[in-house]
């Protein structure tokens, strides 16, 4: 199979769509390309000319830079969008995130977590479809994606389970199951963010938990930018069964902060290494330098190489001085 076929092999698990809501069923039959960044919230606090950047993460486009990452400028309809929900159950569940500003909550905030898991879990599952149907089939040799299915099977078993927490706390409206920390700042807004990451390592470079073991249910920590009544917020969220890893990744946060840290160095060299369901504003993207510009493509490369180890610590230093923004209260 070519790089182009399994491309549009994804394309077509992505079109076909499906609803994640926790009763979903047989009426879930009007799917639609719900944001999980959102839209009149989020995206259009940064949109210029109907655009927004990002570094393009796609298979052609690294093939055509020759296994580098690039940015580019795309309409903001094609940036976060997945199709996870259908209109009934996107427009209901989320009502109180999309069309309040973030108070926040514990409501708000496991909502604005919940959309971040199910884009990952909507992703994740297929890849791992894909994945599967290759080896089946012979289209790719099962040697070639063996290691790769095993990582996604270890990464979506342990996404289900995490998946199951959410439905039930939302289900049951018990909020007091998620645990977040919210950075509040009245900023110029230039980038957005939403994502899910397994903790491996620490702000310090410490150890939190071992993704490789196969036998383990992984903890998982959500992150999402958001706005608020007098700005925006960067917010640190988890369902309180990951508690042990995500505290400590947060208190590590702490502590380099407390040694002469920036604060928005930290979450912005965090963001750009976790996440790459984002979006910039395309004015400070060309704003910043050609260096600047270089070692967040380069942070990326690093994060996105199957081939390359990501060193113990990655959270600890880089990316200083490019966050052009500042926090003002901890929530």
């Amino acid at each position: 199979m070519s790089i182009s076929e399994y491309t549009n092999k994804m394309k077509e698990l992505s079109d076909r769509g499906r609803c994640l809501h926790f009763e979903s069923g047989n009426r879930c039959n009007h799917i639609i390309g719900a944001h999980s960044i959102q839209k009149s919230g989020q995206l259009k606090a940064i949109l210029e000319d109907g655009h927004v950047t990002h570094i393009d993460p796609r298979i052609g486009s690294i093939v055509k830079n020759e296994g580098a990452l690039s940015a580019t400028t795309v309409s903001w309809n094609k940036v976060s969008t997945f199709n996870g929900f259908c209109q009934k159950h996107d427009n209901e569940l989320f009502e109180p995130i999309d069309n309040s500003p973030l108070k926040p909550t514990k409501e708000q905030v496991i909502l604005y977590a919940y959309r971040c898991l199910c884009r990952e879990y909507f992703v994740k599952k297929n890849a791992l479809s894909l994945t599967e149907k290759c080896i089946k089939d012979g289209s790719i040799p099962r040697k070639m994606l063996e290691p790769f299915n095993i990582g996604f099977k270890h990464g979506f078993t342990s996404l289900t389970f995490h998946k199951g927490k959410f439905d039930n706390s939302i289900s049951t409206k018990r909020y007091d199951d998620i645990v977040f920390v919210c950075y509040e700042s009245k900023s110029k807004w230039q980038t957005q963010f939403s994502g899910v990451l397994y903790p491996d390592f620490d702000f310090l470079g410490g150890k939190l938990q071992n993704i490789g073991n196969l036998n383990a249910t992984l903890n998982l920590l959500t992150f999402f930018t958001a706005p608020t009544k007098d700005g925006w917020a960067f917010v640190f969220a988890w369902h309180k069964s990951s508690d042990v890893t995500c505290q400590r990744l947060l208190s590590s946060l702490s502590v380099i902060v407390e040694n002469g840290a920036l604060l928005e160095d930290a979450i912005f060299r965090f963001s750009l290494s976790c996440c790459e369901n984002h979006a910039f504003r395309t004015s400070w993207w060309i704003k910043l330098s050609e260096m600047q510009k270089k070692v967040i493509l380069k942070r990326a490369e690093l994060m996105a190489s199957p081939d390359i180890a990501v060193p113990s610590t990655y959270l600890s230093f880089g990316l200083e001085g490019i966050a052009s923004w500042s926090f003002s209260k901890v929530a």
